[in-house]
């Protein structure tokens, strides 16, 4: 089996998940048997840079790739008799050869319409994409509901829910990242990330825990909106880029990671927590129960009050803490990446036989 990727989403993301789930999916097919093509030119994605090298961009170089590699993506696929097209996001169409597959990863952009400054642009594309598709790989129960909610005229069957795997590597007993009992917060804070609600429950947690700190990983740095929000407590909120190995140490040395988010198509911090033995506590809210199942402890997201006597439960109760992790080493047992590229080749030769 003959398999084309394009350039999409190597241009689009220095890190990510979606440019992740496509280098893990993308690297285990061809000891399945596959012949795998993935077509990059001025690669711009740490996942790729062994393959692909790296490349610095501006806003106008970024142009230029985008109209190389377009133009580049064109004639490969004229001339490579493939029997898969998978691109890697949703700025594509369907070519006139081969079986076409789109992943749809969540449905932010139609749910939160007009916030996002590309919304349109993106909901136009998969407007554009999703119909043509042949199969469809969807990443969680949640996100097929999504799909078959905003495009009521696909057929069910051909859409294929295939769970993600975790790409940490767990770094376990080693030093504390900070010398403090802290709660971890992971990824962009904005919009439906539900960071303000998080920021006001850990608030009333710390006006009576003197010891207790928040450390946000990644996400940029602290706005002064954000800062100012903090009130009393800002010299308790800590942010930081960090590597894999530090992302991991993170995780093993809080309290619990809290996932507010009121939406995810998916949740990989989930998986992440999970197999660094990190406590979840999140919300009880689109895909995130569908991961977790009965590993978490769950809050309604948009109620404070809940969100912090979930989080207090937790930090102060080292047995349930002790459970959650041991839980949480079970739940990760049915997601693993091996998994999902068999089940990946599995759906395209679904889309072969007519499927």
């Amino acid at each position: 089996m003959k398999i084309y990727y394009d350039y999409q989403i190597m241009l689009a993301q220095k890190f990510g998940g979606i440019s992740r789930y496509i280098y893990e999916i993308s690297s285990r097919l061809p000891a399945l048997g596959a012949d795998v093509n993935l077509s990059c030119v001025h690669n711009h994605n740490y996942y790729f840079a062994e393959r692909f090298g790296i490349h610095k961009m501006t806003q106008i170089s970024r142009g230029i790739f985008h109209c190389v590699n377009k133009a580049k993506r064109f004639f490969d696929i004229r001339r490579g008799n493939y029997d898969i097209i998978h691109p890697t996001y949703y700025y594509a169409s369907k070519p006139s050869r081969g079986k076409f597959i789109v992943t749809v990863h969540d449905m932010t952009h139609e749910i939160y319409e007009g916030i996002y400054p590309i919304s349109g642009r993106v909901i136009n594309a998969k407007r554009k994409i999703i119909p043509q598709a042949d199969r469809i790989i969807s990443v969680s129960e949640n996100t097929k509901r999504d799909i078959l909610k905003y495009f009521p005229g696909i057929d069910p069957a051909i859409i294929s829910v295939i769970y993600h795997g975790s790409s940490i590597n767990p770094v376990i007993n080693s030093d504390a990242l900070l010398p403090y009992d802290y709660v971890l917060f992971v990824g962009m804070r904005s919009m439906y990330k539900n960071f303000s609600r998080f920021t006001e429950a850990m608030r009333g947690i710390m006006s009576h825990d003197k010891d207790i700190h928040v450390l946000c990983a990644g996400g940029g740095d602290f706005t002064a909106e954000e800062i100012s929000s903090f009130g009393e407590f800002s010299g308790r909120f800590h942010q930081a880029g960090l590597s894999n190995d530090d992302l991991s140490r993170a995780y093993h040395g809080a309290l619990c990671f809290v996932f507010p988010s009121e939406y995810e198509g998916f949740g990989i911090p989930i998986l992440e927590a999970f197999a660094c033995e990190c406590p979840v506590v999140c919300a009880n809210a689109s895909s995130l129960p569908e991961v977790a199942c009965e590993s978490a402890e769950y809050f309604d997201p948009l109620d404070i009050n809940d969100m912090a006597g979930k989080i207090e439960a937790v930090i102060h109760d080292e047995s349930l803490r002790e459970n959650l992790k041991s839980r949480g080493r079970e739940r990760l047992k049915f997601f693993d990446w091996d998994k999902a590229a068999r089940e990946t080749l599995e759906c395209y030769n679904l889309a072969l036989k007519g499927e």
